[in-house]
């Protein structure tokens, strides 16, 4: 009896160790569960710029802060936590992150593919923001959500991030600087367009922007104050430039530099774009097309010189000339019949002859 009670206990630790690895497989859901509660937000990582914050959970802020124009990426583990004896797909698995209020009040928000998570599977989805130049100092919150469809219902999770936008004291961007045509040659009239915005916390007063090259004689000064409301329209500058290339230039690639000073002259912007100056060469006049040789002789016969004529006197006609026609006496049509009635003669002659001699020797 002991025994039979020793050896049920072994069997049920036997079982049970098996077990374990099955229990284990079981995933820990850092989201939190909206309905059916099966599908499963379990690992989410976020890059802001070039800094990673891993194994993030659901109202945890994300570590780095994020500036104007970086680019923030999610990486979200989505997993299905029906087991394989359940055996349960979730089907049209859709992942969405948004970031709220974040573009002057409205939110961005990028979705990922929809696919379809087997039993005790997981999948990694990767979804990418760019931080708009145009943003507020805030802390933002970040909302992703997962949703699907099973045989057992509908099934959604969430989870919610905290991102911070933090902004430079002073700081200036060019978002344009550019030139067009970007390449001339006869025609040297040029536009250079250049765009700014003050992408830092503090008002920029007495900014000036200064564009020149030298070698093209190209030089222009413009002052300006920028606002550090970004979503007014004083917070950017916006001019084209006009000038034309001398002809005295010689063909070549030429970096025009845009330079903007500010914060009272101790900060400093530069962008360079190229304008690349082709020679401009006048065309020789054109030399006429010699004649193929087309293998036949062509006889040009020079005009006549017609003689002036004197009232009263007649002038000699010349009648046309008539294409002359040279035949062999051999080729012509009587020297052929000529040449038959003389064989026919011969025959019969020959034909006589032998009748003659015939009959004497008879």
């Amino acid at each position: 009896m002991v025994k039979i009670k020793t050896l049920s206990i072994i069997i049920g630790l036997i079982v049970a160790l098996f077990a374990l690895p099955v229990a284990l497989a079981q995933e820990d859901n850092v989201g939190v569960c909206v309905t059916g509660c099966k599908l499963f937000i379990t690992d989410v990582d976020v890059k802001v710029g070039t800094k990673s914050d891993k194994n993030l959970e659901d109202g945890d802020s994300i570590s780095d802060e994020a500036a104007p124009g970086d680019t923030v990426q999610f990486k979200i583990k989505i997993y299905n936590n029906f087991t394989d004896n359940e055996d349960v797909d979730i089907d049209d698995v859709q992942v969405t992150v948004t970031i709220e209020g974040i573009d002057d009040d409205d939110d961005l928000e990028e979705e990922a593919s929809e696919f379809d998570l087997k039993a005790d599977k997981d999948k990694t989805v990767t979804i990418t923001f760019k931080i708009p130049l145009e943003v507020d100092e805030d802390t933002f919150d970040v909302v992703i959500t997962a949703e699907g469809d099973s045989d057992n219902g509908s099934q959604e999770v969430e989870m919610t991030l905290d991102l911070d936008v933090e902004k430079e004291s002073n700081e200036i961007r060019f978002t344009r600087n550019s030139v067009s045509p970007s390449e001339v040659q006869c025609s040297r009239s040029v536009q250079l367009s250049s765009s700014l915005i003050n992408t830092g916390s503090d008002e920029e007063d007495d900014v000036e922007l200064e564009i020149s090259n030298s070698d093209l004689g190209v030089s222009f000064s413009e002052t300006f104050d920028l606002s550090n409301d970004p979503f007014d329209e004083d917070s950017k500058f916006s001019k084209t430039f006009s000038f034309t290339v001398p002809d005295s230039v010689r063909a070549g690639n030429y970096p025009i530099e845009s330079r903007v000073t500010f914060n009272d002259g101790t900060d400093v912007e530069t962008e360079a774009v190229d304008l690349v100056v082709r020679s401009c060469d006048v065309a020789a006049e054109e030399e006429p097309a010699e004649e193929e040789d087309s293998g036949e002789v062509v006889v040009v016969t020079p005009p006549t010189t017609q003689q002036p004529t004197t009232p009263g006197t007649a002038q000699p006609v010349t009648p046309p000339t008539l294409p002359s026609t040279e035949e062999s006496i051999f080729q012509s049509n009587g020297f052929l019949i000529a040449l038959i009635v003389g064989e026919v003669m011969l025959v019969l002659i020959a034909i006589l002859i032998v009748v003659a001699v015939a009959r004497r020797r008879s």
